[in-house]
């Protein structure tokens, strides 16, 4: 079931950005304690520092949002109007309504996006059945199927 593994790799890609940003904010706490020079200069890398690790716990929030949307799309569901879960498929893409994460790749030679509900192009997809077409960003796409 494509559905299937495309939750699978948007799972993926998130539990990878989660841990890069564990990564990083753990490098800069450990060359942080490891840095002891109480000098001028020593004061501002560690402002900076800090914002680098405010930075990505920023970024650590927001991924961590993104996995708890994906966690509440409902695979299952098939349905012949597109809605939160649905793939779309058009003539030349495919559009997995669940979280912002772009492009994905799941190694066969179709292109496949994953859209959020909040997405532009998902307020012309909404709603919308296999047959029907609409216009995004001076383009006309048709609908083949909706999963």
């Amino acid at each position: 079931m494509i559905k299937k593994q495309l939750y699978d790799k948007c799972m993926q890609l998130l539990n990878l950005q989660l841990e890069k940003y564990h990564n990083e904010i753990k490098m800069i706490k450990n060359a942080l304690e490891s840095d002891d020079a109480q000098s001028e200069e020593a004061d501002t890398g560690k402002s900076e520092m800090l914002n680098e690790i405010e930075k990505f716990a920023t970024y650590l929030e927001s991924t961590e949002n993104l996995k708890a949307q994906l966690k509440r799309v409902d695979i299952s569901q098939t349905t012949e109007i597109v809605g939160k879960g649905s793939l779309v498929e058009t003539e030349n893409n495919f559009f997995f309504v669940a979280v912002a994460l772009g492009k994905i790749d799941i190694d066969d030679s179709k292109n496949y996006y994953s859209i959020s509900t909040e997405a532009p192009i998902y307020t012309m997809l909404k709603g919308k059945r296999a047959g029907e077409r609409f216009s995004f960003n001076n383009l006309t796409y048709s609908i083949v199927n909706v999963f």
